[in-house]
């Protein structure tokens, strides 16, 4: 049975995602792991319902709940990191209104790495669950998460008084937490979306054509910040401009990396550049934070991120933190004394191009295989080597081609990355045109 994908178990709600389903999850989860565990929601429809299905999972099997309510990912993750032995956060994240999801985490509070989620698909499969005995059944404890984080934020946020920033948090769980939190911290925020809401005014995953009303904007302030709905994702946005994820990862990893960092096999070249210069190694993973979460932990790197716009500051976080990465980007402009758009002129450009296409559930992965197989039977022409550690990837002297099968919704994404803006669309035009030919090829035949 296969219940995961990139970042926990992701589906319909109430139709993939039911409270059968959640509560068999959990049961599994508490099964598998016992003693005390958090467990919180974001905004979406269903989300509450799915809540108390993970809830009463986790007691049937004889576990301590402690349920935050509506919490955003990374205040989530930091309770869960200092007050328990692991936790499940009900979650959308960036996909759109009907799609729900089951994030189970460890007690470092990032995503289950795969040993411990087939254990789970295992026992859910079998049914074979520790079920508690009458007696032993443990009430629900009520925990306000805000406070947790505020003990550890307020140890890292030197420096950024005094700064404008405009947020986005998409009308999720984090909206009335990232601006009190900055607030808090000294900074002068103004917040659009900020209203929670069942379904956002926009849509939750933060890319450039999604935060049109941040970017035009973002003039007014020192920094413009967009979030998903539970705000582990953030792309920033300065002086009128959305800044690519992959030039922010760059910043950082200039910053924290000392000997190595991690990153998914779709972040630019633009880090190997970095990486040379600055005595780096870069190690790739597959995409998704459990790859990204347990490469750090072997490597002992000092930093990961995704291009979706998910920072990892190990050991601080193992999981993407929006505020932490705010925090961090402003005190880096205080301490180089300059703005956003300064910073980002001292790296060159790169231009990454990325699309997707619909692809039904049982097909999308044999399409990329299918793609795999052809590519690594004839490598086109001019291109230097194919990857196919997720997904199949194109790499050629001056820029990438990779197409893969989404982990978390039923489309196939195709991304270029090259130094040439025309050479980045044709890229992806063919790559566009491989996944067409072989959907063709894949789907079933009328007759």
């Amino acid at each position: 049975m296969k219940l995961f994908g990139t970042a926990g178990i992701r589906g319909i709600t109430n139709m993939d995602i039911t409270p059968q389903l959640a509560l068999k999850v959990a049961m599994a989860y508490g099964t598998l792991n016992r003693g005390t565990f958090a467990v919180a929601r974001d905004t979406r429809y269903g989300a509450e319902m799915l809540e108390k299905a993970v809830i009463a999972g986790l007691q049937a099997t004889g576990n301590q709940v402690i349920s935050l309510g509506i919490t955003p990912l990374p205040l989530f993750s930091r309770f869960v990191a200092d007050n328990c032995d692991g936790g499940i956060l009900v979650t959308g994240s960036h996909t759109p209104p009907h799609i729900i999801g089951l994030i189970p985490v460890d007690s470092l509070g990032r995503d289950l790495y795969w040993d411990k989620s087939r254990e789970i698909e295992r026992i859910v499969e079998e049914e074979n669950y520790a079920m508690s005995s009458w007696d032993t059944i443990k009430d629900t404890r009520w925990e306000d998460a805000l406070e947790n984080y505020m003990r550890f934020i307020e140890k890292k946020a030197r420096g950024i008084e005094g700064y404008r920033v405009l947020i986005d948090p998409a009308n999720g769980a984090g909206a009335g937490i990232i601006d009190r939190i900055l607030e808090n911290l000294g900074v002068e925020v103004y917040c659009i979306n900020c209203e929670r809401k069942k379904i956002p005014d926009r849509p939750s995953e933060p890319r450039k054509e999604s935060l049109e009303k941040l970017w035009s904007l973002s003039e007014k302030f020192d920094l413009a910040a967009g979030t998903d709905v539970d705000a582990d994702r953030v792309v920033f946005g300065a002086g009128g401009e959305i800044i690519s994820e992959d030039v922010v990862g760059a910043i950082f990893a200039e910053k924290f990396a000392k000997s190595a960092i991690v990153t998914p096999i779709n972040s630019s070249l633009l880090i190997e550049e970095v990486a040379r210069k600055k005595g780096f190694r870069v190690i790739y993973t597959r995409v998704g934070p459990p790859e990204i979460a347990e490469q750090i932990l072997r490597s002992g790197a000092e930093f990961g991120y995704e291009e979706t716009g998910k920072y990892f500051f190990p050991p601080d976080t193992l999981w993407g933190d929006s505020i932490l990465s705010i925090i961090h980007l402003l005190q880096i402009m205080r301490e180089e004394n300059a703005e956003l758009q300064e910073l980002v002129k001292r790296y060159p450009r790169f231009y990454q191009i990325k699309e997707k296409i619909p692809v039904a559930r049982n097909i999308k992965n044999k399409v990329v295989d299918a793609i795999a197989r052809k590519m690594e039977k004839r490598i086109p022409q001019d291109a230097r080597e194919i990857l196919t550690i997720d997904g199949v990837k194109i790499l050629y002297e001056d820029a990438w081609l990779l197409i893969r099968a989404s982990g978390t919704e039923d489309v196939i994404r195709i991304f270029s990355d090259a130094k040439d803006l025309k050479r980045a669309r044709e890229l992806v035009e063919y790559g566009k045109k491989l996944v067409r030919e072989f959907i063709s090829s894949s789907s079933p035949r009328q007759g």
